[in-house]
């Protein structure tokens, strides 16, 4: 009997692979939290840049204003002076100059480095100037 307890002593605790095993499933658990933890983090980084940029978008017309007078073919770039790292591009074509006459295309783009990778933000907006024809036919 003195014999029988001591055998059932012995195979009470965990061997060596079950303990192995555990740590294994633990670590593919906590990893996996991590991971999803980290691309959790980078859609929100993504997000919050893609939000600054619209907000500067809009910005653009009222910081750095066009007047329909003064529209003409030109490319125009600058920098925000309170946001580091953005910058903004505004460019202006004629559409149709014969069929159309003062119906311009204006690009804004809003430019940022984000891990080493240039992104852009742009608007592309339909503008109609007639005051602005009279100006596009002296330019040509």
């Amino acid at each position: 009997m003195n014999n029988l307890l001591n055998n059932k002593h012995m195979c009470s605790g965990l061997t060596l692979i079950e303990v192995l095993l555990s740590l294994v499933i633990l670590s593919i658990g906590i990893s996996s939290m991590m991971f999803a933890m980290n691309q959790t983090l980078s859609i929100i980084r993504t997000a919050r840049n893609q939000e600054i940029a619209q907000n500067l978008l809009r910005r653009i017309d009222v910081e750095f204003p066009v007047e329909k007078v003064d529209f003409a073919e030109s490319l125009e770039s600058g920098n925000f002076s309170d946001i580091e790292n953005y910058s903004w591009q505004r460019e202006i074509l004629f559409l149709d100059e014969e069929q159309r006459p003062g119906l311009f295309i204006t690009k804004k783009r809003v430019i940022w480095e984000e891990r080493g990778q240039t992104k852009f933000e742009e608007i592309e907006s339909y503008t109609y100037a007639p005051e602005a024809e009279s100006i596009a036919k002296e330019i040509n």
